[in-house]
């Protein structure tokens, strides 16, 4: 998932919403009270649970990113090193 930071209260009415209209599709009687109130609260818990799944996948997938460049640039960096310095066998020929 690419985006980055996705709020509880969002998640919270997506998931809402979804259930609402899940509900209405069955042949069920009008939802009271009661019945909303347990699918706010529900909704509330699911979205908590994919907020802090959200969090650690973007943090797993930072460490990640972080850890490449890493490798990426003591390649680079070595890649410079033997690239520049000559080597044993010409600096002999020269003198």
């Amino acid at each position: 998932m690419e985006n980055k930071k996705v709020s509880k209260k969002a998640l919270n009415s997506l998931l809402n919403d979804s259930m609402r209209v899940a509900i209405n599709h069955l042949e069920l009687p009008k939802p009271t009270k009661r019945v909303k109130k347990l699918l706010n609260r529900s909704s509330k818990k699911l979205a908590t649970a994919f907020a802090d799944l959200l969090k650690k996948q973007n943090k797993k997938s930072k460490k990640e990113r972080k850890s490449l460049l890493f490798v990426e640039d003591v390649l680079q960096h070595n890649k410079q090193k033997t690239s520049k310095q000559p080597s044993r066998k010409t600096a002999e020929i020269a003198e």
